[in-house]
């Protein structure tokens, strides 16, 4: 049973590992990201090795550098598709 948690850990990845111990003295912020849908802003923080989303409150509260208002905001804006249909089909 031992065995079977191991692996379990590490098949899991490391992004696993990441999100449990994201502490500010090795995760630093990379960027902001726009709220989408009503949901909070989330920030990108990582370790040069795997990366962690937090909402502005953790990353405020957390302590982690840079600061939140020195971090640049990634806009992602996806645009719906739109499949035209041949006029005979209509």
């Amino acid at each position: 049973m031992a065995m079977a948690l191991i692996l379990t850990v590490m098949v899991a990845g490391p992004g696993v590992v990441a999100q449990a111990g994201a502490n500010p003295e090795t995760f630093k912020g990379t960027h902001r990201n726009e709220r989408v849908n009503g949901r909070p802003q989330t920030v990108t923080v990582t370790d040069g090795q795997s990366y962690v989303q937090l909402t502005e409150e953790e990353y405020r509260a957390g302590g982690y550098r840079p600061a939140y208002d020195a971090l640049p905001t990634r806009i992602v804006r996806r645009i719906p598709l739109r499949k035209s249909i041949p006029a005979d089909q209509d």
